[in-house]
């Protein structure tokens, strides 16, 4: 595959322009609609088995039910053959999390600048869910800013590749990165949706600490450390914190709060966070009640968004949101 060559459908033909992007199952392709002068994404396949293509495409057609701007899910345009080669058209997005978070040298982002990310991405999981469809690889590649110099944090939940339906769950399928593994998928026990909400707890602890809560190279040592943290350990350096020493210390690192409005959406932040990562899946929050989490719901700030700046910043940023899904549970009525 080289650049400059176009890739004909039956709908169309497309120039390709660049290569943005690269996977285990071949490339992505930043194209030029020669009808509409366009610029798509296509995703070609090369290595992939046709099996896990017609598995994916199936659940890009399912999920063509749903509106792509109010659920904050990528627009699918079409599959085609091409020289033998199975590729996925999509609508062309700006770039993912992963890479402004290296843009900014893993630094943390906000409170206020997570929140609309995190929203968006629950509503995302709630459209899927009514579908009964598991995404299974929430990941920071994953998710992908729309047009992050006009719409900041504006994003969309990509990559349907290992997305399946409820119904074929089996218990000891394996899925989800390594790191980001919820503890029932370790064990081998009954998996549902629930899955998607561990991931989108480990989503909002890298966003907010600049690393995973969960460290480890393999899953013995990713549960050692899960057990731990619930249960403690009778080794002194393993001693679980108060729940006093954890906030205390969740706090400070959580942009340094002050006290006030910030830390009382640092407290906000830290429950819905443990709320996501549950070891329990029947515990975990489902995506519709997250939507009706105080963090979300900015509650506690809604009062002061026009004489305290934290306040108002936060709203601010979730402004975004409200022109996507202004029906949704959870809608800050900004």
């Amino acid at each position: 595959l080289s650049e400059y060559f176009s890739c004909r459908s039956e709908t169309t033909e497309r120039a390709v322009i660049d290569f943005i992007g690269e996977g285990c199952f071949g490339k992505v392709a930043k194209c030029l609609d020669l009808k509409t002068y366009k610029s798509v994404a296509v995703k070609i396949h090369i290595e992939n088995d046709e099996n896990d293509i017609k598995c994916e495409v199936e659940m890009l057609e399912a999920i063509r039910t749903l509106d792509p701007e109010k659920k904050n899910i990528t627009r699918f345009l079409e599959s085609f053959r091409f020289n033998d080669l199975s590729c996925l058209a999509f609508e062309i997005l700006d770039r993912s999390l992963l890479d402004l978070m290296f843009e900014r040298d893993l630094m943390p982002m906000t409170l206020s600048e997570i929140r609309p990310v995190i929203h968006q991405l629950l509503v995302a999981f709630d459209a899927l869910k009514g579908i009964s469809m598991v995404h299974t690889d929430l990941k920071l590649d994953n998710i992908m800013l729309v047009n992050h110099k006009d719409q900041p944090y504006r994003v969309k939940l990509i990559d349907f590749g290992l997305a399946r339906p409820v119904s074929q769950l089996k218990v000891g399928d394996i899925m989800q990165p390594t790191r980001c593994r919820a503890p029932e998928v370790m064990l081998g026990l009954r998996l549902s949706e629930a899955v998607d909400m561990w991931g989108v707890g480990h989503v909002m602890a890298i966003l907010c600490f600049g690393s995973s809560v969960c460290c480890g190279p393999c899953e013995y040592d990713l549960m050692k450390f899960m057990v731990q943290l619930v249960e403690g350990s009778s080794s002194p350096g393993w001693r679980l914190n108060s729940p006093e020493e954890y906030k205390k210390e969740a706090v400070k690192k959580c942009q340094q709060c002050q006290e006030g409005l910030e830390n009382e959406d640092a407290m906000a932040f830290l429950n819905l966070l443990r709320s996501c990562l549950h070891l329990d899946p029947s515990k975990r929050l489902t995506p519709k009640e997250a939507l009706k989490h105080p963090f979300i719901t900015m509650i506690h700030l809604v009062n002061d968004k026009d004489t305290n700046s934290y306040a108002g910043e936060a709203h601010q940023l979730m402004a975004v949101c409200s022109t996507c899904h202004s029906d949704e549970p959870g809608d800050p009525g900004i």
